[in-house]
């Protein structure tokens, strides 16, 4: 390991160097290593010398939002990119937007809006970055018209391993950036990012909220509600039997009414009450979790069968968009042993059946799911690409509860969704080995990825957990203190 204090000194940089440990979004590992801020390319460049010179890897670090080892890198360096964020240009009239690496999508978006433009794809909080945004292409509620985020990315600058700053697009170096897209930082440091934004009639969402007696009725209600501009279903992981899958499908359709305002919706209470207040109200709600959501699920669907609710009401594209931020604090303080998350990306024709397999093998192993989302997905077009052209389930756990046991049936639970065609997404999949991984998206482009990396990173300087546990895996380097639950 480094000792930071003599960093500067022994290299002649200016950087600042601190020596964390660095958790995953899901809580479920964390990864002591050196971490320092970059303020710019030249501060980035000379942190690949340091490692480098030390026989280090490095991996860049954005807003922390994967659930997984993304952006982790134990033993080794993190660049902390979330400094770098200014918004390098607004074109209003075209809608194309140039920002560095550590603007979050909330920014981009409080700006955008105001001349009725909006992100094409977006994910569900507003403090991702969007470099992270690009390495791990994100997807969102309209992913089965809009693709994933790559898809509306014009252009990317990349400093490379080898100090090279390289401009890639559809058109422009388009094989690295079919593979930059979605590679989770693995071929290089995204320093900047041209996004075309599309527009938007208004700042407002009509929303329409149905109820689905099963999974086959959810998955109809999607069929129906096709002409949405975002769509989502939440499923009740605990209903069982003939109503196995229950749940709500949530559809918005943008109003037609002028755009008045950016913000988020105001509280009466500050943003730091907001957080006692969820950080309270987790912590007190930890001895009742499954009990509480299991009736808290109840509650929910029951309420949105009540007569009048499936009525249109509108609320702010904001709102409608992200979670307030003061939610993921009370998420950390009502589960501290953190959550195993699972999604499965499946073709359309196996989606139901295999969805309901899931959700009862968890039921049946006494591994009740908490929350569980399906979203639409059309197929990706980049290299490392995860969607098909179909439906995702995401399902969350509670963590520690018999966690080898739960890992197991989820193992079996993937050999059945690669059976179907189906793949998994790296931000989110804490489970993949080299093979299942190969299996999954297929052999040809692992080994273009690979191709591509021994090209561009040939000392294989850019590294991280997940890199090691997916791609490549490798002995700990020297001093490397991992804690996995």
């Amino acid at each position: 390991m480094l000792i930071s204090d003599n960093i500067n000194r022994e290299y002649g940089t200016d950087l600042d160097w601190k020596r964390t440990a660095v958790t995953n979004w899901s809580l479920t590992e964390h990864s002591l290593c050196d971490v320092c801020s970059a303020r710019g390319v030249e501060e980035i460049r000379q942190a690949l010398d340091v490692a480098r010179a030390r026989g280090l890897s490095i991996i860049a670090h954005g807003a922390g939002h994967s659930y997984t080892d993304a952006a982790l890198n134990g033993g080794g360096l993190l660049i902390d990119l979330t400094t770098m964020r200014r918004i390098l240009a607004w074109d209003p009239e075209r809608g194309i937007m140039r920002v560095e690496p550590g603007v979050t999508v909330g920014e981009v978006a409080r700006v955008a809006l105001r001349d009725r433009w909006w992100l094409a794809v977006t994910p569900s909080t507003a403090v991702a970055t969007v470099g992270g945004c690009v390495a791990m292409n994100v997807n969102g509620k309209n992913s089965w018209t809009h693709g994933s985020f790559g898809e509306h990315v014009l252009s990317l600058t990349v400093l490379l391993a080898g100090g090279q700053l390289l401009t890639v697009s559809p058109t422009q170096n388009s094989e690295l950036f079919r593979a930059v897209v979605g590679s989770a930082g693995l071929l290089g440091f995204i320093t900047s990012i041209t996004l075309q934004l599309k527009r938007v009639p208004s700042d407002r969402v009509e929303v329409t909220v149905r109820p689905g007696r099963s999974l086959r009725e959810l998955f109809q209600l999607f069929e129906d509600e096709q002409a949405a501009d975002y769509l989502e279903a939440w499923v009740d992981g605990f209903a069982a039997g003939g109503q196995l899958g229950r749940g709500i499908v949530t559809a918005s359709r943008y109003s037609q009414r002028v755009v008045a305002t950016a913000a988020f919706p105001t509280f009466h209470l500050s943003e730091r009450s907001m957080h006692s207040l969820t950080h309270w109200a987790g912590t007190l709600g930890r001895p009742f979790v499954e009990g509480g959501v299991r009736g808290a699920n109840s509650v929910i669907y029951r309420g949105s069968r009540w007569p009048g609710r499936n009525r249109p009401r509108q609320i702010s594209l904001m709102r409608s968009t992200y979670y307030a931020p003061a939610l993921f604090t009370g998420y950390r303080a009502l589960l501290p042993g953190g959550s195993e998350t699972f999604q499965a990306f499946v073709p359309a024709a196996e989606a139901e059946a295999l969805f309901a397999e899931i959700l009862r093998r968890s039921q049946e192993h006494k591994y009740d799911p908490l929350w569980c989302i399906i979203k639409r997905h059309r197929r990706d077009p980049f290299l490392l690409g995860y969607q098909v052209d179909g439906f995702s389930l995401e399902v969350n756990y509670r963590l520690p509860v018999r966690v080898h046991g739960l890992r197991q049936l989820l193992r079996e639970l993937m050999e059945q969704v690669i059976a179907a065609g189906g793949r998994f997404y790296l931000a989110k999949d804490a489970l993949l080995t080299p093979v299942l991984y190969r299996r999954s998206v297929g052999e040809a482009a692992v080994a273009a990825f690979l191709d591509l990396k021994q090209r561009y990173d040939p000392e294989r300087l850019l590294q991280s957990n997940l890199y090691r546990r997916v791609f490549q895996p490798s002995p700990q380097q020297p001093g490397e203190h991992d804690a996995k639950r």
